[in-house]
Protein backbone atom coordinates (compact mmCIF):
# COMPACT_ATOMS: atom_id res chain seq x y z
CA UNK A 1 0.00 0.00 0.00
CA UNK A 2 2.74 2.35 0.83
CA UNK A 3 4.86 2.25 -2.31
CA UNK A 4 0.92 2.38 -4.13
CA UNK A 5 0.51 5.74 -2.72
CA UNK A 6 4.09 6.84 -3.03
CA UNK A 7 3.72 6.36 -6.81
CA UNK A 8 -0.11 7.94 -6.75
CA UNK A 9 1.31 10.61 -4.93
CA UNK A 10 4.69 10.96 -7.17
CA UNK A 11 2.63 11.03 -10.23
CA UNK A 12 -0.27 13.44 -9.68
CA UNK A 13 2.90 15.75 -8.71
CA UNK A 14 4.98 15.48 -12.06
CA UNK A 15 1.16 15.88 -13.97
CA UNK A 16 1.82 19.61 -12.25
CA UNK A 17 4.93 20.47 -12.85
CA UNK A 18 6.44 22.37 -15.80
CA UNK A 19 8.21 20.06 -18.03
CA UNK A 20 11.80 21.84 -17.83
CA UNK A 21 11.15 21.41 -13.69
CA UNK A 22 11.07 17.71 -13.86
CA UNK A 23 13.35 17.57 -16.51
CA UNK A 24 16.13 18.64 -13.87
CA UNK A 25 18.01 16.25 -11.92
CA UNK A 26 17.91 17.36 -8.53
CA UNK A 27 14.84 16.53 -7.19
CA UNK A 28 14.86 19.19 -4.76
CA UNK A 29 14.25 21.45 -7.20
CA UNK A 30 10.65 20.40 -8.05
CA UNK A 31 9.48 20.21 -4.78
CA UNK A 32 11.18 23.67 -4.64
CA UNK A 33 8.41 24.84 -7.41
CA UNK A 34 6.13 23.35 -6.04
CA UNK A 35 6.14 25.27 -2.94
CA UNK A 36 6.80 28.41 -4.53
CA UNK A 37 3.18 27.85 -6.92
CA UNK A 38 0.35 27.16 -4.69
CA UNK A 39 -2.00 27.30 -7.54
CA UNK A 40 -0.61 24.27 -9.59
CA UNK A 41 -0.45 21.37 -6.80
CA UNK A 42 -0.60 17.49 -6.51
CA UNK A 43 -4.14 16.55 -5.94
CA UNK A 44 -6.21 16.99 -3.18
CA UNK A 45 -7.52 13.51 -2.54
CA UNK A 46 -4.30 12.41 -2.99
CA UNK A 47 -3.26 14.25 0.24
CA UNK A 48 -6.66 14.28 1.96
CA UNK A 49 -7.54 10.87 1.09
CA UNK A 50 -4.44 9.81 -0.02
CA UNK A 51 -4.06 5.63 -0.98
CA UNK A 52 -7.67 5.03 -0.47
CA UNK A 53 -7.88 6.58 -4.57
CA UNK A 54 -5.04 5.00 -6.17
CA UNK A 55 -6.29 4.94 -9.51
CA UNK A 56 -9.26 7.14 -9.51
CA UNK A 57 -6.99 10.23 -10.82
CA UNK A 58 -7.20 9.03 -14.29
CA UNK A 59 -11.43 8.51 -13.89
CA UNK A 60 -11.70 12.03 -12.53
CA UNK A 61 -9.11 13.29 -15.12
CA UNK A 62 -11.34 11.97 -17.48
CA UNK A 63 -15.01 13.62 -15.81
CA UNK A 64 -12.99 16.98 -16.18
CA UNK A 65 -14.71 19.49 -18.97
CA UNK A 66 -13.38 22.46 -18.64
CA UNK A 67 -10.27 24.06 -16.41
CA UNK A 68 -9.39 27.94 -16.03
CA UNK A 69 -6.62 28.86 -13.69
CA UNK A 70 -6.65 32.60 -15.36
CA UNK A 71 -2.92 32.45 -15.50
CA UNK A 72 -2.44 35.36 -18.11
CA UNK A 73 0.36 38.28 -18.44
CA UNK A 74 -0.94 40.71 -15.21
CA UNK A 75 -3.93 43.11 -16.47
CA UNK A 76 -5.06 40.61 -19.03
CA UNK A 77 -8.34 42.28 -20.89
CA UNK A 78 -9.67 38.43 -21.38
CA UNK A 79 -12.20 39.83 -24.33
CA UNK A 80 -8.89 41.14 -26.03
CA UNK A 81 -6.98 38.34 -25.75
CA UNK A 82 -6.08 35.56 -28.15
CA UNK A 83 -4.88 33.01 -25.71
CA UNK A 84 -6.86 29.31 -25.32
CA UNK A 85 -6.01 28.96 -21.73
CA UNK A 86 -6.65 25.88 -19.47
CA UNK A 87 -8.13 22.76 -20.62
CA UNK A 88 -11.66 21.74 -22.75
CA UNK A 89 -12.13 25.05 -24.28
CA UNK A 90 -13.07 25.55 -28.27
CA UNK A 91 -11.35 29.32 -28.23
CA UNK A 92 -10.81 32.05 -26.05
CA UNK A 93 -12.93 33.94 -23.96
CA UNK A 94 -15.22 36.01 -26.02
CA UNK A 95 -16.82 39.52 -25.34
CA UNK A 96 -20.35 39.20 -24.12
CA UNK A 97 -21.65 42.95 -24.08
CA UNK A 98 -19.70 44.20 -21.36
CA UNK A 99 -16.23 45.09 -21.14
CA UNK A 100 -14.29 42.16 -20.25
CA UNK A 101 -12.80 40.35 -17.14
CA UNK A 102 -9.12 41.20 -16.32
CA UNK A 103 -6.35 39.52 -14.49
CA UNK A 104 -4.67 41.07 -11.58
CA UNK A 105 -1.27 42.61 -12.15
CA UNK A 106 -0.03 41.73 -8.79
CA UNK A 107 1.23 38.27 -9.42
CA UNK A 108 -1.23 36.33 -6.98
CA UNK A 109 -4.23 33.61 -6.91
CA UNK A 110 -6.61 32.48 -5.11
CA UNK A 111 -5.77 29.12 -2.89
CA UNK A 112 -8.03 26.66 -1.18
CA UNK A 113 -6.10 27.02 2.45
CA UNK A 114 -6.47 30.88 2.11
CA UNK A 115 -9.81 31.65 4.37
CA UNK A 116 -9.43 34.85 5.37
CA UNK A 117 -5.26 35.27 5.03
CA UNK A 118 -4.12 37.79 2.91
CA UNK A 119 -3.21 37.40 -1.11
CA UNK A 120 0.26 35.85 -1.73
CA UNK A 121 2.37 36.50 -4.25
CA UNK A 122 2.96 33.39 -6.35
CA UNK A 123 3.65 34.48 -10.35
CA UNK A 124 0.09 33.40 -11.00
CA UNK A 125 -2.94 35.41 -11.50
CA UNK A 126 -6.65 35.49 -11.13
CA UNK A 127 -9.32 37.48 -13.04
CA UNK A 128 -11.06 40.53 -10.94
CA UNK A 129 -13.57 43.41 -11.02
CA UNK A 130 -14.75 46.43 -9.70
CA UNK A 131 -17.81 47.19 -11.88
CA UNK A 132 -20.01 45.77 -14.55
CA UNK A 133 -17.45 43.13 -16.73
CA UNK A 134 -17.90 40.00 -18.69
CA UNK A 135 -16.71 37.15 -20.78
CA UNK A 136 -18.11 33.90 -22.32
CA UNK A 137 -16.72 30.53 -23.88
CA UNK A 138 -17.49 27.56 -25.09
CA UNK A 139 -16.51 23.93 -24.09
CA UNK A 140 -14.89 21.68 -26.24
CA UNK A 141 -17.87 19.01 -25.53
CA UNK A 142 -21.31 19.15 -24.11
CA UNK A 143 -23.16 17.81 -20.92
CA UNK A 144 -26.11 16.09 -21.64
CA UNK A 145 -28.31 16.52 -18.49
CA UNK A 146 -30.33 13.68 -19.72
CA UNK A 147 -27.67 11.34 -18.40
CA UNK A 148 -24.68 13.53 -16.87
CA UNK A 149 -24.90 15.69 -14.09
CA UNK A 150 -23.00 19.06 -14.64
CA UNK A 151 -20.91 20.29 -11.46
CA UNK A 152 -19.31 23.86 -11.62
CA UNK A 153 -16.38 25.11 -9.15
CA UNK A 154 -14.59 28.27 -8.54
CA UNK A 155 -12.64 30.56 -6.17
CA UNK A 156 -14.07 33.24 -5.20
CA UNK A 157 -13.43 36.55 -2.89
CA UNK A 158 -14.77 39.82 -1.91
CA UNK A 159 -13.21 42.90 -1.29
CA UNK A 160 -13.24 46.54 -0.47
CA UNK A 161 -10.97 49.65 -1.75
CA UNK A 162 -11.06 53.35 -1.99
CA UNK A 163 -12.99 52.60 -5.01
CA UNK A 164 -15.76 49.90 -5.03
CA UNK A 165 -17.94 48.20 -2.18
CA UNK A 166 -17.47 45.14 -0.37
CA UNK A 167 -19.77 41.51 -0.34
CA UNK A 168 -22.26 43.14 0.53
CA UNK A 169 -22.52 45.24 -2.58
CA UNK A 170 -20.91 42.74 -5.25
CA UNK A 171 -22.76 40.83 -8.05
CA UNK A 172 -21.62 38.06 -9.60
CA UNK A 173 -23.02 35.28 -12.06
CA UNK A 174 -22.56 32.45 -14.03
CA UNK A 175 -25.12 31.02 -16.65
CA UNK A 176 -24.87 27.90 -18.42
CA UNK A 177 -26.00 27.92 -22.25
CA UNK A 178 -27.28 25.68 -24.88
CA UNK A 179 -25.97 27.16 -27.85
CA UNK A 180 -22.71 28.53 -28.42
CA UNK A 181 -21.32 31.68 -27.33
CA UNK A 182 -23.75 31.67 -24.70
CA UNK A 183 -26.71 31.38 -26.54
CA UNK A 184 -30.13 29.36 -27.08
CA UNK A 185 -31.45 28.17 -23.68
CA UNK A 186 -29.88 29.35 -20.33
CA UNK A 187 -30.79 26.04 -17.88
CA UNK A 188 -28.33 27.10 -15.33
CA UNK A 189 -27.64 30.40 -13.19
CA UNK A 190 -25.80 30.59 -9.92
CA UNK A 191 -23.98 33.33 -8.01
CA UNK A 192 -23.87 35.88 -5.76
CA UNK A 193 -25.51 39.23 -5.09
CA UNK A 194 -24.85 41.68 -2.27
CA UNK A 195 -23.67 38.82 0.02
CA UNK A 196 -26.52 36.78 -0.87
CA UNK A 197 -25.79 33.04 -2.44
CA UNK A 198 -28.34 32.22 -5.06
CA UNK A 199 -28.97 29.61 -7.96
CA UNK A 200 -32.04 29.31 -10.23
CA UNK A 201 -32.34 26.94 -12.70
CA UNK A 202 -33.67 28.74 -15.75
CA UNK A 203 -34.28 32.17 -14.52
CA UNK A 204 -32.16 35.01 -15.70
CA UNK A 205 -30.70 37.74 -13.55
CA UNK A 206 -28.65 38.31 -10.16
CA UNK A 207 -30.54 36.93 -7.13
CA UNK A 208 -32.62 34.76 -9.01
CA UNK A 209 -34.26 31.07 -7.80
CA UNK A 210 -33.37 29.41 -4.51
CA UNK A 211 -31.30 32.18 -2.10
CA UNK A 212 -29.32 32.38 1.43
CA UNK A 213 -28.78 35.72 2.72
CA UNK A 214 -25.15 36.46 4.46
CA UNK A 215 -23.60 33.89 2.66
CA UNK A 216 -21.11 35.88 1.25
CA UNK A 217 -18.33 37.77 3.77
CA UNK A 218 -15.38 40.55 2.67
CA UNK A 219 -11.98 39.21 2.41
CA UNK A 220 -12.50 35.59 2.82
CA UNK A 221 -12.13 33.25 -0.14
CA UNK A 222 -14.76 30.54 -0.64
CA UNK A 223 -15.30 27.79 -3.22
CA UNK A 224 -18.10 28.56 -5.14
CA UNK A 225 -19.82 24.94 -5.86
CA UNK A 226 -22.54 24.02 -8.24
CA UNK A 227 -24.57 21.06 -8.91
CA UNK A 228 -27.06 21.06 -12.24
CA UNK A 229 -28.88 18.06 -12.93
CA UNK A 230 -32.03 16.52 -15.01
CA UNK A 231 -34.35 17.61 -12.00
CA UNK A 232 -32.78 21.19 -10.21
CA UNK A 233 -29.53 23.29 -9.31
CA UNK A 234 -27.78 23.65 -6.21
CA UNK A 235 -25.41 25.57 -4.78
CA UNK A 236 -22.83 26.27 -1.52
CA UNK A 237 -20.17 28.48 -0.75
CA UNK A 238 -17.29 26.74 1.14
CA UNK A 239 -14.77 28.36 3.42
CA UNK A 240 -11.47 27.76 1.52
CA UNK A 241 -9.69 27.03 5.22
CA UNK A 242 -7.95 24.09 3.49
CA UNK A 243 -9.55 21.22 5.37
CA UNK A 244 -9.62 18.38 3.05
CA UNK A 245 -12.61 16.50 4.67
CA UNK A 246 -14.66 19.22 2.99
CA UNK A 247 -14.40 17.84 -0.38
CA UNK A 248 -14.14 14.09 0.46
CA UNK A 249 -17.99 14.54 -1.04
CA UNK A 250 -20.54 16.70 -2.49
CA UNK A 251 -22.54 18.91 0.51
CA UNK A 252 -24.88 16.23 1.75
CA UNK A 253 -27.31 19.64 1.82
CA UNK A 254 -26.73 22.53 -0.25
CA UNK A 255 -27.20 26.06 0.74
CA UNK A 256 -29.86 26.69 -1.99
CA UNK A 257 -31.49 24.11 -3.87
CA UNK A 258 -34.18 25.45 -6.66
CA UNK A 259 -36.20 22.79 -8.95
CA UNK A 260 -35.92 22.66 -12.59
CA UNK A 261 -36.77 19.50 -14.75
CA UNK A 262 -34.57 19.74 -18.26
CA UNK A 263 -32.69 16.80 -20.40
CA UNK A 264 -30.85 20.23 -22.39
CA UNK A 265 -27.25 19.61 -23.70
CA UNK A 266 -25.23 22.44 -21.90
CA UNK A 267 -21.95 23.78 -24.09
CA UNK A 268 -20.95 27.28 -23.02
CA UNK A 269 -20.73 29.50 -20.27
CA UNK A 270 -20.85 33.68 -19.19
CA UNK A 271 -19.77 34.85 -16.37
CA UNK A 272 -20.54 38.31 -15.34
CA UNK A 273 -20.19 40.81 -12.48
CA UNK A 274 -21.36 43.74 -10.85
CA UNK A 275 -24.73 44.30 -12.16
CA UNK A 276 -25.94 46.89 -10.37
CA UNK A 277 -23.07 47.45 -7.82
CA UNK A 278 -19.44 47.93 -7.25
CA UNK A 279 -18.24 45.56 -4.85
CA UNK A 280 -14.96 44.08 -5.31
CA UNK A 281 -15.30 40.52 -6.29
CA UNK A 282 -11.77 38.29 -7.42
CA UNK A 283 -12.26 34.55 -9.29
CA UNK A 284 -9.32 32.09 -10.05
CA UNK A 285 -9.43 28.36 -10.39
CA UNK A 286 -12.66 27.27 -12.56
CA UNK A 287 -13.87 23.68 -13.15
CA UNK A 288 -16.65 22.11 -15.11
CA UNK A 289 -17.41 18.44 -14.78
CA UNK A 290 -19.20 15.49 -14.23
CA UNK A 291 -18.27 14.37 -11.23
CA UNK A 292 -17.95 16.07 -7.88
CA UNK A 293 -13.94 14.47 -7.59
CA UNK A 294 -12.97 16.04 -10.93
CA UNK A 295 -15.05 19.30 -10.28
CA UNK A 296 -12.61 19.99 -6.87
CA UNK A 297 -9.23 17.73 -7.79
CA UNK A 298 -5.83 19.58 -7.72
CA UNK A 299 -7.44 22.05 -4.91
CA UNK A 300 -6.16 21.18 -1.64
CA UNK A 301 -2.85 22.60 -0.87
CA UNK A 302 -0.42 19.80 0.97
CA UNK A 303 0.14 19.90 4.67
CA UNK A 304 4.05 19.93 5.73
CA UNK A 305 4.17 16.66 6.70
CA UNK A 306 3.09 15.44 2.78
CA UNK A 307 6.20 17.75 1.47
CA UNK A 308 8.44 15.84 3.29
CA UNK A 309 7.25 12.59 1.63
CA UNK A 310 7.00 13.69 -1.76
CA UNK A 311 10.63 15.01 -1.06
CA UNK A 312 11.25 11.64 -0.36
CA UNK A 313 9.62 10.05 -2.99
CA UNK A 314 11.41 12.40 -5.41
CA UNK A 315 14.85 11.70 -4.13
CA UNK A 316 14.18 7.84 -4.55
CA UNK A 317 13.12 8.41 -7.95
CA UNK A 318 16.03 10.34 -8.86
CA UNK A 319 18.40 7.48 -7.73
CA UNK A 320 16.00 4.93 -9.72
CA UNK A 321 16.47 6.71 -12.90
CA UNK A 322 20.08 7.39 -12.48
CA UNK A 323 21.03 3.48 -12.23
CA UNK A 324 18.64 2.71 -15.00
CA UNK A 325 21.26 4.63 -17.05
Amino acid sequence: MVNACGGFLLNCALIWLPLDCQMQSNPYSILNNIMKNKKHLISSRAIGLGCLLVGASSAANAALVAYEDFDYAGGTNLTLSNDNNGTGWDAAWATTGVSGLTTSGSGKSLYFDQGSNGLETDGSTHVWSESSKGNERDFTGTVSLNSEVLYFTALVRGYSSATSGGATEADLRFTFHTGTGASGSMRGNVGITDGTLFAAAASDGYGSGDTEANAFLDDTTYLLAMRRDSTSIRASLIAADGDASSFASQPGTWQVNHAGATGAALTSIRFLTNGDGDGGLRVDEMRIATDWDSAVNGLIVPEPSSYALLAGLLALTSVMIRRRK
